[in-house]
């Protein structure tokens, strides 16, 4: 037997099983055969949940005049100093009326933003250019 007959019959026999299978296939997609009119839809339960949305107004400076009365000592600074905000992305630093968080808020800062800072209070708050406070805490000289 030569080589080509023996390329011919190994073709003719991958040839024969490529469409034994085929036809395999076909009957079998014959016999389960299913429209979706038979299918019956199962319900899958879902959980929604509702994130409730806050607004936080922006400082955007200057702000209306304080009207509390000044029961705290404070040292005024030399000159004016610039100092960034120190929050993480998406979170506001709170600019209050007095130097405490039980003073109300009048405003937020952003991420690196600026505010001058024109005095200190012996609890190491920083008094604005405003005339408003916020926790030394969250102040750098630099941003961050």
């Amino acid at each position: 037997m030569k080589k080509s007959d023996l390329k011919r019959i190994l073709s003719v026999a991958c040839a024969l099983t490529v469409i034994a299978a085929f036809a395999a296939c076909k009957k079998e997609d014959e016999t389960t055969e299913t429209s979706f009119a038979d299918i019956t839809p199962t319900p899958i339960p879902v959980e929604t949940t509702t994130t409730p949305t806050t607004t936080i107004p922006v400082y955007s400076g200057p702000l209306p005049s304080s009207d509390i009365a000044v029961t705290w000592s404070e040292t005024e600074l030399d000159t004016p100093v610039i100092m960034y905000a120190a929050v993480s992305e998406g979170e506001f630093l709170r600019v209050r009326k007095g130097p405490s968080t039980e003073y109300d808020i009048v405003g937020t800062l952003t991420r690196n933003q600026q505010v001058q800072i024109v005095a200190v209070t012996d609890s190491s708050w920083y008094k604005t250019s405003d005339g408003f406070y916020i926790s030394s805490t969250y102040l750098t000289q630099a941003p961050s």
